[in-house]
């Protein structure tokens, strides 16, 4: 019997695609503030007449921002896999 690689009631290929979900995220959410924030320097760069500064300044905060929603997503990930592993019925797997 040939079994498909993603079936989903195994719990370790559960947590290879959340772990996968994972790193997709934390792209997304580190390049999505800075590229909005470059973008928002440079606007307002051109509007002040300002031409690096704001700029600069803002992307140092998308960068901020990037790391801070980076930190937010790995804390809860591995807050979320803490208390899955400690559930009953993980411990109890192979008892069934």
């Amino acid at each position: 019997m040939v079994y498909n690689q993603f079936y989903i009631g195994d719990n370790m290929n559960r947590e290879s695609m959340r772990a996968w979900s994972l790193i997709l995220q934390l792209g997304i959410s580190m390049i999505v503030p800075i590229m909005l924030c470059l973008f928002l320097g440079i606007w307002l760069d051109k509007v002040f007449g300002t031409k690096p500064v704001i700029m600069i300044v803002f992307i140092i905060l998308g960068v901020c921002a990037g790391f801070r929603s980076v930190y937010v997503l790995t804390k809860e990930f591995f807050e979320d896999k803490d208390s899955y592993i400690n559930t009953d019925d993980y411990k109890n797997k192979d008892t069934k």
